[in-house]
């Protein structure tokens, strides 16, 4: 009897170890590390730089970017900034609460796929378009960056002489290509909704820790998922009239040492300043302005050309199917 609770006992602790291990790192790092090396912030503020279009991609590296935006047509120059914070509740609180910046916000409309803008930023802005909630894909379990595209459109011709930010959520997790049980951003969305949530927000990275993904798939992934916002970046730069600049909140990081000297690694982008690299440095990559009013005008007409056709086959599959039933 002694010997089978004995089992049991060390099969639940062998199951939740990684999250054992999670909660002492999270411990150290919060308590220890945090205040003894990353009490500077050295990162910019947004509003003090010139733009009229702000693309956002969530949580996109440097490197990443680097690597990926020599494969679109998207004429410019690419450089860096250091961002206020690692993760995007902390960028958001960084940039767009400051006293100073009121009267700039009140001219910005922002559309956005992460929900963190509204339940952190509600009545700070002209105008939220919350993409994360009527742009929602259930099979996805996040959201496009189709209807994100969509709707920066219809804003800016709606909204002329307004300064634009377009927040994605790729290439951030979930994984689009990646077959994963990731219900986080399910959980977001529901909290955002209604203030609970009835999910348990397991995300890559606790799969990761749980040694269910391995890394190389994590990075695949994330790579992928920021190939799938390019094309619709690449539309926005050659279509906005205006400056438009394409960066990122925050970065990710992919097993960094939070330090040379401590052998710590940091995956993902854990609550906490932890002003490492791969979690500050993002993309600042300034597009040459190429777009006009016109060229958002005739891209709405397409889209709503190409919705139309969309209900056109809806209606003749309905069509066809009363036809089957006829007979």
């Amino acid at each position: 009897m002694l010997n089978k609770k004995l089992r049991y006992n060390l099969g639940i602790i062998k199951k939740k170890s990684w999250k054992i291990i999670e909660e002492w790192k999270k411990k150290i790092i919060q308590r220890v590390l945090l205040p003894l090396f990353f009490r500077n912030n050295d990162g910019i503020y947004i509003l003090e730089e010139e733009w009229d279009n702000l693309i956002i991609l969530d949580a996109c590296r440097f490197d990443s970017f680097k690597k990926e935006i020599k494969n679109w047509q998207i004429e410019g120059r690419l450089e860096y900034r250091i961002s206020r914070a690692t993760n995007t509740p902390l960028f958001l609180i960084e940039n767009f609460r400051d006293k100073r910046f009121e009267s700039k916000c009140k001219n910005i409309v922002y559309v956005t796929a992460n929900p963190y803008v509204n339940t952190h930023l509600k009545g700070k802005f002209y105008k939220i378009i919350p993409v994360w909630d009527f742009g929602w894909d259930e099979k996805l379990r996040t959201v496009p960056p189709s209807p994100v595209y969509e709707t920066a459109l219809e804003a800016v011709e709606k909204y002329q002489g307004k300064q634009f930010i377009i927040h994605f959520m790729q290439p951030h997790y979930p994984f689009i290509k990646l077959k994963i049980s990731d219900t986080s951003f399910i959980r977001l969305r529901e909290k955002a909704l209604s203030g609970t949530s009835k999910t348990s927000g397991v995300n890559v990275w606790d799969l990761l820790a749980k040694g269910k993904i391995s890394i190389s798939k994590v990075i695949s992934g994330y790579m992928e998922n920021l190939r799938i916002a390019m094309p619709y970046v690449e539309k926005l730069c050659n279509t906005l009239p205006g400056k438009t600049i394409i960066t990122s909140d925050h970065g990710e990081a992919f097993g960094e040492k939070i330090h040379p000297l401590i052998p710590l690694r940091i995956y993902g982008h854990p609550y906490g300043q932890i002003r490492i690299e791969s979690l500050v440095k993002v993309p600042w990559f300034i597009c040459k302005e190429a777009g006009s009013l016109k060229k958002v005008k005739k891209e709405l007409i397409k889209i709503k050309v190409k919705r139309l056709k969309t209900k056109m086959k809806l209606k003749q599959y309905l069509a066809a199917l009363n036809r089957l039933e006829e007979k």
